[in-house]
């Protein structure tokens, strides 16, 4: 990875380092990075886990959650297609995972790709999906609208079954992270591959969202299965944003954003 690594600090010099690239899925532009961080910030990278397996549901778009369900064949060659473009836009040093399968194995194809030791990904308990109590295996028709709006917009809805509200999932993601940035160096790279709503948490903390006390923003992230975000978070400022849901192309498959 060295003669990568004076590519990137070569690139520094340069006034291009930061460019605007189009998105390859349905012409968004986005802004891509093609350089790393300086060495006075700290670069995350969040990755959400590709299509899932609903063979155990019936093929039905049911809500799954914290449960783990295991990727399909198509959701496996979008966690190749993001580990292939993230080879090409950046340098991972560090990775994260949540326990769940269908994270672990993106993380291991990031990981591969990046040549870094598959035994030396972090799992992060905290990084699993929502628990979604009561709901897990029924659609959103039989849960019904006024409920998952209430979800939405209550950041302590009381969750049959025990879930989780979107308050509760926040404080032990956002608590994670930070457990995640301060074992990070600066100057470093750190790849955390996950799920929708804890990749909506920490973003929506980055764009200045209240994710404990007003929850009623985050379900508008749009973060399609295997899509990549990318954050900056340096010694001076607050964190910055550089793009989210760079969704990869996998062989013969646009993916869609269904999820948990």
């Amino acid at each position: 990875r060295w003669p990568r690594l004076m590519v990137l600090l070569a690139g520094a010099r340069s006034a291009g380092a930061v460019a605007l690239r189009r998105a390859p899925r349905g012409g968004v532009l986005r802004w891509a990075t093609s350089m790393g961080p300086s060495a006075h910030c700290k670069r995350l990278v969040l990755v959400r886990h590709g299509e899932v397996d609903l063979t155990e549901f019936d093929g039905r778009k049911a809500f799954y959650g914290g449960k783990d369900v295991p990727l399909s064949a198509r959701g496996r060659a979008e966690a190749q297609a993001a580990a292939d473009l993230l080879l090409k836009e950046e340098a991972i040093d560090i990775m994260w995972s949540s326990p769940l399968s269908r994270a672990l194995y993106g993380a291991r194809c990031i990981a591969e790709a990046q040549g870094i030791a598959g035994d030396s990904i972090t799992l992060h308990d905290s990084f699993r999906e929502v628990d979604r109590g009561a709901w897990v295996g029924k659609t959103a028709e039989e849960v019904g609208a006024a409920e998952i709006e209430a979800w939405n917009r209550d950041p302590n809805y009381d969750m049959p079954g025990g879930g989780e509200s979107l308050a509760a999932v926040a404080k032990r993601v956002l608590a994670a992270k930070d457990q995640l940035l301060e074992k990070s160096p600066w100057g470093s790279t750190t790849a955390l591959v996950s799920h929708m709503w804890v990749t909506r948490s920490i973003l929506a903390e980055a764009l200045g969202y209240d994710t404990i006390n007003d929850t009623s923003k985050l379900h508008t992230i749009d973060l399609p299965t295997a899509s990549i975000s990318v954050l900056e978070y340096s010694r001076t400022d607050g964190p910055k944003v550089l793009y989210t849901g760079l969704k990869p192309v996998a062989e013969e498959s646009v993916g869609d954003s269904w999820g948990s």
